[in-house]
C-alpha cells in the first residue's frame, strides 16, 4: 500500500522524506550524517542527500522531477521504516 502511494503521489514522497528525516536523531539532523545504526532515519548512503531534500521540503520547497524520482527511490527503500512510522512505532 505504501509503495503504491509513493509511486503515484508526489506529495506522499515528500512527506515520506520528511518523516524519515524526522526519525533521525537531533545530532544527525544537525550534522547531516548518520551516527547510529538504529534502523531509524537515513543510512550513511543517503544521509546528506536525504537531509538536503527534507530541509528543502520543510522550508516550503517542492521537488523537481529529477529530485522527485531520486526521493521516490529512497522512500521505497525505507518503506519498512515508513510502515513503522505510520503504525506509531
Amino acid at each position: 500500500m505504501i509503495i503504491h502511494l509513493l509511486n503515484t503521489n508526489p506529495r506522499a514522497v515528500e512527506r515520506a522524506i520528511v518523516a524519515i528525516y524526522n526519525n533521525q536523531t537531533i545530532s544527525e539532523q544537525v550534522s547531516e550524517k548518520t551516527q547510529f545504526r538504529n534502523g531509524k532515519g537515513f543510512n550513511k548512503i543517503h544521509d546528506r542527500y536525504g537531509s538536503y531534500l527534507a530541509k528543502w521540503i520543510i522550508n516550503g520547497g517542492t521537488l523537481s522531477q529529477e529530485h522527485l524520482n531520486k526521493a521516490r527511490n529512497m522512500a521505497v527503500f525505507y518503506s519498512k521504516q515508513l510502515v513503522e512510522i505510520a503504525n506509531g512505532r
